[in-house]
């Protein structure tokens, strides 16, 4: 399906935000202006093309930060029926992500944590509630997708280097318990769902890079010429079972 509202109205948004900062004043458009501008992103319509959730960054040049939270819009009715569904000053939420059925939608963010702490799950209703956590990885989560069928959440969580995949039943969110789909002492790279959502497809080295582990400990950025690289490989997992196979072999 296409949308084509949705690319005139993240302009709509980008212009109104510049006409609000700079009617105050009449003065001359300048650089630091453009980069002081408030900036819509990460917009992911709805299955249906009723409405999109959005992005939208606030950055601060004096902290050297920004801080993001989620809006949603019609769009049938445009920028006037936009507003915003998250309100965490200091918090960021990002990579908002419909429910294949709709009905909620799944997003990041660190509004719990604290500033070494990395993000986790939330669910929450675009018509009106609060944002229900879903997960505590212990290493913050890293990605996450819903299964094509709806049935599953899967997200990857772990030290870097040495993430893996855990899964939860859709039907069990919030309260579900997540079940640890990979195991390894490498970590999952890309992984991605197959069509029909009983399989997940994902790729991961064959062996542990103790040495780059090494080098990131103790912040040993320098780059290392012809160092090796472990070798990475494909895999099935079969969600309903959690048989896996090498894919490549």
């Amino acid at each position: 399906m296409r949308f084509p509202s949705a690319t005139c109205f993240l302009i709509s948004v980008l212009a109104l935000t510049w006409a609000g900062e700079v009617s105050a004043q009449q003065r001359t458009f300048t650089f630091m202006d453009v980069q002081e501008l408030k900036r819509a992103g990460s917009w992911v319509p709805r299955s249906d093309g009723a409405l999109m959730l959005y992005t939208v960054t606030t950055p601060d040049w004096v902290e050297a930060s920004s801080q993001s939270d989620i809006h949603i819009v019609s769009l049938a009715d445009g920028v006037p029926s936009s507003r915003r569904l998250t309100f965490t000053d200091d918090k960021n939420e990002t990579q908002p992500t419909w429910s294949p059925d709709g009905s909620f939608f799944v997003f990041l963010s660190n509004r719990d944590s604290e500033e070494s702490e990395g993000n986790q799950l939330y669910m929450m209703r675009h018509d009106g509630g609060e944002a229900q956590k879903i997960t505590e990885a212990q290493e913050g989560v890293s990605g996450f997708d819903f299964s094509p069928d709806g049935r599953w959440l899967v997200y990857r969580s772990g030290e870097s280097g040495q993430e893996q995949l855990f899964g939860a039943l859709v039907a069990d969110l919030p309260a579900g318990e997540a079940e640890q789909l990979t195991e390894g002492e490498a970590g999952i790279e890309q992984w991605d769902f197959s069509p029909d959502g009983d399989h997940i497809y994902f790729v991961r080295p064959d062996e542990f890079d103790e040495d780059e582990k090494l080098r990131l400990e103790e912040g040993f950025t320098v780059d290392v010429k012809n160092a090796t690289t472990p070798f990475s490989s494909l895999w099935s997992l079969d969600v309903r079972s959690g048989m896996k196979a090498r894919c490549d072999q």
